[in-house]
């Protein structure tokens, strides 16, 4: 199967195309879409979405950053084609501590941390 999608990407290649999220966490919440549903394809968008929020970390423009996937109904998947959410985090910006975690929001997210 091969990637198609409307509109107009941010950026793209031959593997991937960048896209902004149409319903953002936060701004500059981008999706890292590969144009095949394979692991070469995946592994290569993963890595172009991690380099690029390292380097909006380093330049200072961002504090950190989320990054991943839901993949499957159980994981909250709604679009059924692989992407790579990148979602820009900044010092402050959420009062609860546990990233990812917080996927459980009925987890004992106080005990660790």
């Amino acid at each position: 199967s091969t990637w198609t999608a409307n509109g107009s990407p941010i950026w793209e290649n031959e593997m991937l195309a960048v896209w902004a999220d149409k319903f953002p966490c936060s701004p500059g919440h981008t999706l890292f879409i590969p144009k095949k549903d394979d692991v070469k394809h995946i592994q290569i968008a993963y890595g172009c979405a991690y380099d690029w929020a390292k380097q909006q970390v380093n330049s200072g423009i961002w504090d950190g950053f989320n990054i991943g996937q839901n993949i499957g109904d159980a994981a909250g998947q709604t679009i059924y084609w692989p992407h790579i959410h990148v979602i820009p985090r900044h010092t402050g910006d959420s009062k609860d501590k546990g990233g990812i975690r917080r996927a459980f929001p009925d987890a004992d997210h106080k005990k660790y941390y």
